[in-house]
């Protein structure tokens, strides 16, 4: 979250699609310590940054200390542990269905909402 790659694209499908899209943010500290170091100064960052969306509670997100919900993301799609910031993308359809985001981010979202 710190660095914020990637936020202006963020904010532009959460303009673009409205309450059909819901973007998670999950703060790590695991790449390179860029993060934050508590989940206050995160938020305030977040809010200062205009994040579009729920930001949850720094944690991991890679190997067996990962948050259950990483864990899960990974073994219904057989991805691997994220490298890099931004680097861990999952797509979770309407009803359930946890993919990987392929080839352009944007349109397989906007693909995604029209057939839910």
């Amino acid at each position: 979250m710190s660095a914020m790659r990637g936020d202006g694209q963020m904010q532009s499908m959460s303009n673009t699609h409205g309450d059909k899209l819901v973007i998670l943010g999950f703060p790590s500290r695991e790449f390179g310590g860029q993060e934050f170091k508590t989940d206050e100064e995160i938020a305030e960052f977040a809010a200062r940054k205009n994040f579009p969306g729920i930001l949850m509670k720094l944690g991991r997100v890679t190997g067996p200390g990962a948050s259950e919900i990483w864990k899960f993301f990974r073994k219904a799609t057989n991805a691997k542990d994220p490298a890099w910031n931004f680097d861990g993308k999952f797509l979770v359809s309407k009803t359930g269905v946890v993919m990987l985001p392929g080839g352009d981010l944007e349109a397989t979202i906007a693909n995604l909402i029209e057939e839910s």
